[in-house]
C-alpha cells in the first residue's frame, strides 16, 4: 500500500526534521501512512492524497530549497490537498509568533497558486551549537550579538502530534 501522506521538509540544523518526524507520529497513531522525506529527495508528488510542507524562518525567509520545490512541483501541488508549517520563534512571545506569520504569508505570496488548508507557525530552537552555515561561523567571534541571544527549545510536542492527528482526521475520516 502507498503512503497517504507525504511530509516533505527542509532543515538546517535538524529542528525541521525533528517536527516533520512528530507529525508523522501523530498520523500513524490515526492509522494513516506517512513518508516523511526531505524536500530534496522528493521526486514526484503522484499518487499521494495529501502533502504536508516544513520549512524554518531565517531572518525572515525560508530557505532556497522550499522555493525551488515549490517552483518544481507547482503543477503537482496545484491539485493535492496540503498544510504547511513554517518553524519560527524561539522565545514564546504572541508577538513572534505573529511576526513569524506574517513573514511566511510574505514569502508563500509569491506562490499565489499554492493554498495550504493551513498555515502553523511553530515554536523552534535556538541553540549556537546548531546553529546553520553559514550563521555557524558567528558564534566563533567574541563580538557577535548572536552570542547574546539564549539559548532555547519551545517546541510543543504533544502539540504536533495532535495536529498530525487532527491532520489525519481531515485527510482519513472516520467511517
Amino acid at each position: 500500500m502507498l503512503p497517504e501522506v507525504l511530509i516533505a521538509y527542509t532543515t538546517r540544523g535538524g529542528s525541521t526534521a525533528e517536527i516533520a518526524e512528530a507529525l508523522g507520529v501523530g498520523l500513524r497513531d490515526r492509522g494513516v501512512m506517512v513518508s516523511v522525506q526531505p524536500m530534496q529527495c522528493v521526486e514526484s508528488l503522484q499518487n499521494w492524497t495529501a502533502i504536508i510542507l516544513g520549512a524554518p524562518l531565517y531572518i525572515g525567509r525560508f530557505p532556497r530549497d522550499l522555493h525551488r520545490f515549490l517552483a518544481h512541483h507547482r503543477e503537482e501541488l496545484a491539485g493535492l490537498r496540503s498544510w504547511f508549517f513554517a518553524i519560527g520563534p524561539t522565545e514564546n512571545r504572541p508577538k513572534d509568533f505573529d511576526a513569524a506569520r506574517q513573514q511566511a504569508l510574505r514569502q508563500l505570496a509569491s506562490y499565489p497558486w499554492f493554498h495550504p488548508a493551513e498555515l502553523r507557525i511553530l515554536g523552534g530552537r535556538f541553540d549556537l551549537q546548531h546553529l546553520p552555515f553559514p550563521y555557524s561561523l558567528l558564534r566563533h567571534l567574541p563580538s557577535s550579538a548572536i552570542r547574546k541571544f539564549p539559548s532555547g527549545d519551545i517546541r510543543d510536542w504533544a502539540a504536533i502530534r495532535a495536529w498530525g492527528r487532527d491532520i489525519a482526521g481531515q485527510v482519513k475520516p472516520a467511517a
